[in-house]
């Protein structure tokens, strides 16, 4: 089994990227509600601050250019998205001074996104100097409200000291904040791979019932997770969804539990009344896991109830046809037959796996997905090596 650990904590970080840079947005967009409220002066700002106000507003806009352009997700671009956040802050703070006091701990306090104290206190240590050098610059613009701030001691008194002091205090709100959080996303991760395990117990102890049952050995639901993984990967499935799809194929069957054994066991043609008992187990298959709480389990009811669906609609539900059958489904109907064919059956001598490629390429279109018939013959080296890895004993 994979570990989705590693996978959940980069879909969250890739989610906290993306609200950062809607932050960032509306930010921008009220930094414009400055400009036009100084317009009307209601703000006094001059106008040559303007430029200024531009150069804050691309600042803004840059997690949007990598997170969302380009589509980069690296802890080196959010370092330095952070880094640009505090210069942004400290040129805002320098220019506008206690109108956007604010804007001294909006770094860290979106740092906390992350949920990681980390960078938290790589925001705080950055903002400390940050914050200190704008309060001098609008000192020296003479951008500072009143008495005593109008002084250097008193900048520095009244002024840098406090601002500091209050930095440290959210920072230390923040690291709490994100410390708990830590915790309840490890909690969160640890539970999820606990159900995914208890999920492939389950699949593993369910498809080796369904195989006692139907005389055949545990390496044919093996061998058709296998092929079904190499198809899923073909087919450009993320690792996650692969697992995912590859195990619940090994319930494609489920529903033969239901079957009456001396059907499933007959050595000779079926009658057409056999036949038909035959074809209801998709519908057994389906009933038994479609109220099922696991995604997995989700997964192997619609790929039990629609593995035996045909292309051109002639399988075993005529309404189903096309790409109207479930994707998983048909990448599981080609791995079912292919091994199916192979293989040795109490009615059937196996085919060589040369017989049984062509016997699949000649029905593309027709019993088969032609695009998946397609990347079935691109990775059939592939399938001869699980053939080899999983014989039947």
């Amino acid at each position: 089994m994979i570990n989705f650990a590693n996978k959940m904590l980069l879909d969250f970080e890739k989610d906290s990227d993306r609200r950062i840079s809607g932050i960032c947005i509306a930010i921008t967009g009220l930094i414009l509600i400055v400009i036009m409220l100084n317009v009307i002066h209601v703000f006094n700002i001059s106008p040559a601050m303007y430029p200024t106000l531009i150069v804050v507003s691309i600042i803004l806009m840059t997690p949007t250019f990598f997170f969302e352009i380009l589509n980069m997700h690296s802890k080196k671009i959010r370092y330095m998205v952070l880094t640009l956040l505090v210069i942004m802050s400290g040129i805002m703070y320098s220019i506008l001074s206690y109108h956007v006091i604010i804007m001294l701990v909006f770094p860290v306090v979106v740092s906390c996104l992350y949920c990681e104290r980390i960078h938290v206190i790589y925001t705080t240590a950055l903002s400390v100097p940050v914050m200190i050098i704008s309060h001098l610059i609008a000192y020296s613009l003479k951008i500072v409200p009143d008495e005593p701030l109008v002084t250097l001691r008193g900048v520095f008194i009244y002024g840098i000291v406090p601002r500091v002091i209050e930095l440290i205090a959210i920072s230390l709100i923040c690291i709490g904040i994100t410390g708990k959080l830590q915790r309840l996303i490890t909690a969160l991760v640890k539970k999820n791979n606990e159900l995914y395990e208890e999920q492939q117990i389950i699949v593993g102890s369910l498809s080796e019932l369904v195989e006692s049952q139907s005389h055949e050995t545990g390496q044919h639901v093996k061998r058709v997770a296998a092929y079904t993984e190499i198809l899923c990967r073909a087919m450009g499935l993320s690792e996650e969804e692969t697992w995912k799809i590859s195990v619940a194929s090994m319930m494609h069957d489920v529903g033969k539990i239901c079957v009456p054994r001396e059907i499933l066991h007959k050595p000779g043609k079926l009658t057409e009344e056999e036949f038909s008992e035959i074809k209801k187990h998709v519908d057994y298959g389906h009933k038994l896991l479609e109220n099922s709480s696991g995604e997995v389990m989700r997964l192997a009811a619609n790929i039990a109830w629609q593995h035996h669906e045909r292309y051109d609609g002639k399988g075993y539900q005529n309404e189903l046809s096309g790409e109207n059958i479930n994707i998983y489904a048909r990448a599981v109907a080609v791995a079912d037959v292919f091994d199916a064919l192979v293989s040795k059956r109490c009615y059937k001598k196996s085919w060589t796996p040369t017989q049984a490629r062509e016997e699949i390429l000649n029905q593309s279109g027709r019993q088969f997905d032609p695009q998946i018939t397609k990347l079935f013959d691109e990775h059939f080296d592939e399938f001869l090596k699980v053939m080899e890895d999983y014989p039947d004993a």
